[in-house]
């Protein structure tokens, strides 16, 4: 089952980040959420501030967004 980004908590990206995890390794590991369609937004400094910011826990933080990609699950 994959992990998207999101869910991580920091101590978890915490964790990541000592690793040396890439940007592109963590964006194949933990991708954006599937109702994201910002490009590219697990990409660091280019990506999605909310999502790397850990503002985005769930689909509704996203709802206003103009790349938000509105899908039939919940």
């Amino acid at each position: 089952m994959i992990k998207y980004f999101h869910e991580l908590s920091i101590e978890e990206f915490d964790e990541l980040v000592k690793s040396g995890m890439t940007w592109g390794e963590c964006a194949e590991k933990y991708p954006q959420p599937e109702w994201c369609g910002y490009p590219q937004a697990v990409l660091g400094d280019f990506g999605c501030w909310s999502l790397m910011s850990f503002k985005i826990k769930n689909r509704r933080n996203c709802m206003l967004c103009e790349h938000y990609i509105k899908v039939n699950k919940r």
